[in-house]
């Protein structure tokens, strides 16, 4: 198998579950995206959305990594799965084989292709977007006004401002966020949500909005399921009726050549067709005629 079908496999795995219906519960599952540039702790809320510890260190991620979590919509005791991406948008291609390498040996200079955003789409049955910035460093933020307008327009946005711990640092300010999100007119309308908060890893402030942030894709795709299962419904009912049309067809009217043959109106007394034809797209009466 190619290296890259290999990683993709791995990636999205039997073990990974769609989004959608979850195989292990009754509950449907939500595929959250999180975006934003580097270093800008996109890895840091992917490690705490599991429960992990905050760590300091830097480690740049290579690619996209994956991971399932578990959440439940308010007080409710139903599990939904939520499969959280975190996404690079390019990665760094890993050289094929650490071992010995001979003279001349072709695989020296072949590459593994990295699991990336330019290689997947990685909107593809989202459900949600959680899209970061880092409130001290204006650049991050560039990222978000030039990549947030590519965001699908039924899919709901959370744009989180990180570090909010360093705020004394900050550039960029909650108002200048809220100004673009507010003034962004490339979304039709009935487009879904953008919402703004601000977040640290280190103290895990923001992670108790961003749950609730949850609650808007969840009850979006419930409210696709219904309008899915509506239109089912309303096709059967549909499908019923042509069948009930078809049965009056064999004995009614006919569609003849474009036009609709209809029966002639006879006359009540003598039972003759006019000499006119008679014919009316009207349900078939009795006509008079001069006979006493």
């Amino acid at each position: 198998m190619h290296p890259l079908l290999h990683a993709l496999k791995k990636l999205v795995g039997s073990e990974q579950c769609p989004a959608g219906r979850d195989k292990n519960t009754s509950t449907c599952g939500l595929k959250i995206v999180i975006r934003g540039d580097r270093n800008t702790g996109k890895t840091a809320l992917w490690h705490r959305l599991q429960g992990r510890p905050f760590v300091e260190e830097y480690i740049p991620t290579q690619e996209i990594q994956v991971t399932s979590i578990h959440w439940s919509y308010k007080t409710t005791d139903d599990i939904v799965k939520v499969e959280v991406w975190d996404v690079v948008d390019k990665g760094k291609c890993k050289k094929r084989g650490d071992g010995l390498k001979m003279e001349n040996d072709p695989q020296e200079a072949e590459s593994e292709m990295a699991l990336d955003a330019e290689f997947l789409d990685v909107y593809k049955n989202c459900n949600g977007v959680v899209m970061m910035f880092d409130i001290t460093k204006q650049w991050t933020f560039n990222y978000i006004l030039r990549e947030l307008p590519k965001v699908p327009t039924h899919v709901p946005v959370c744009v989180l401002g990180n570090y909010r711990d360093m705020g004394e640092h900050r550039v960029i300010l909650p108002d200048d966020v809220r100004d673009f999100i507010d003034n962004l007119d490339s979304r039709p309308p009935g487009s879904s949500y953008f919402r703004y908060a601000e977040s640290s890893m280190k103290n895990s402030f923001g992670l108790k909005y961003l749950h609730k942030f949850f609650n808007i894709p969840f009850l979006q795709l419930q409210k696709d399921s219904m309008i899915a299962q509506e239109k089912g419904c309303a096709i059967l009912l549909v499908s019923g009726e042509v069948g009930t049309l078809q049965v009056g067809n064999a004995a009614g009217d006919v569609w003849v050549e474009g036009r609709l043959a209809v029966r002639p109106v006879r006359c009540q007394h003598c039972r003759a067709v006019p000499s006119s034809g008679g014919y009316t797209s009207e349900s078939p009466s009795l006509l008079s005629c001069s006979i006493p």
